[in-house]
């Protein structure tokens, strides 16, 4: 009888052990968003690193959630061979995230303003590593700040860690140049240019030359996202990403000025809406444009 009791104990304890790390496991397994209310149950976690992708960091100065460690967004990108503000080389960004605590069994979860580009961005970069376990905040601080919940002044206390380079990358998530010449020359992908449509027609742009990839479809990838910064019903963004002829099936090449506002409708169409075959063009329209035989075109697509 003694020794049932003490099984009994050490199941009942097992059990409320799971229940406790359930919600870490679901986070990281099952979503890559996660709401303010669930980081505020989890900030004690040990194996989350939070990450403020805010613009400025005058504003992280002045207040922050706990534990969050500071990363401009421009720190993720350099030139490469010559085309400006392209992911960083692998091996600098592996140093990057050891400085900041960060291994491959970390949780990285970004926030930033509200609801933007930055924190898809660094994901994506996570995804090319083959890191699995990163998510970001839903609405961003504006919303966490709103809800009253704790914030802070002080910084992190950080133990740097070792990322080892991966033995091998995650490509399929990344286009290269290449890939995309190919798919303009002879088809087998869509290539979704997600900029405000002044940049997609010509109209506006700084870039040598004006317009967008040739074949390209437009939609902007604001029109995801509601005033607060929060995405849009699913079904509702599925339907108008259908209609505009992007559907599961195909294999789909996000597209921008420098790779950001295109990681974000990559972040969308993968993580929110399931589509399987996605990748972020990074060297985009800043890369394409400087190409003077490859083809542009202006105005909108029909």
């Amino acid at each position: 009888m003694t020794r049932f009791i003490i099984r009994l104990r050490a199941g009942v304890l097992f059990f409320v052990l799971i229940l406790a790390a359930a919600p870490l496991w679901g986070a990281s397994q099952e979503t890559k968003v996660v709401s303010t209310e669930w980081l505020q149950k989890n900030l004690s976690q040990s194996d989350i690193r939070i990450v403020d992708m805010r613009n400025n960091v005058g504003d992280y100065w002045q207040n922050h959630i706990p534990g969050a460690v500071y990363m401009n967004p421009e720190v993720l990108r350099l030139a490469d061979h010559g085309v400006p503000v392209k992911l960083m080389p692998v091996k600098a960004l592996t140093v990057m995230l050891g400085e900041m605590g960060v291994d491959p069994k970390t949780m990285v979860l970004v926030y930033t303003e509200k609801g933007d580009f930055k924190a898809p961005y660094l994901v994506w970069a996570l995804d090319f590593l083959g890191h699995e376990r990163a998510v970001v905040m839903e609405g961003g601080f504006a919303k966490w700040q709103k809800e009253g919940l704790p914030v802070t002044q002080d910084y992190p206390k950080i133990v740097t860690k070792n990322y080892p380079l991966p033995k091998m990358l995650r490509r399929e998530v990344r286009a290269s140049l290449d890939e995309v010449k190919k798919v303009v020359a002879s088809g087998g992908a869509v290539i979704l240019d997600v900029r405000p449509v002044e940049l997609y027609t010509g109209e506006k742009g700084s870039w040598k030359r004006k317009g967008h990839i040739k074949g390209s479809l437009s939609r902007f990838w604001g029109e995801d996202l509601t005033a607060e910064g929060m995405w849009k019903d699913k079904a509702e963004m599925k339907a108008a990403y259908e209609k505009l002829g992007v559907t599961p099936d195909k294999q789909i090449i996000t597209s921008c000025g420098q790779g950001q506002m295109s990681a974000h409708t990559y972040f969308t169409l993968k993580y929110l809406l399931g589509y399987p075959k996605v990748r972020n063009y990074d060297g985009s329209f800043s890369e394409w444009s400087n190409i003077p035989d490859l083809p542009v075109e202006t105005g909108m697509n029909p």
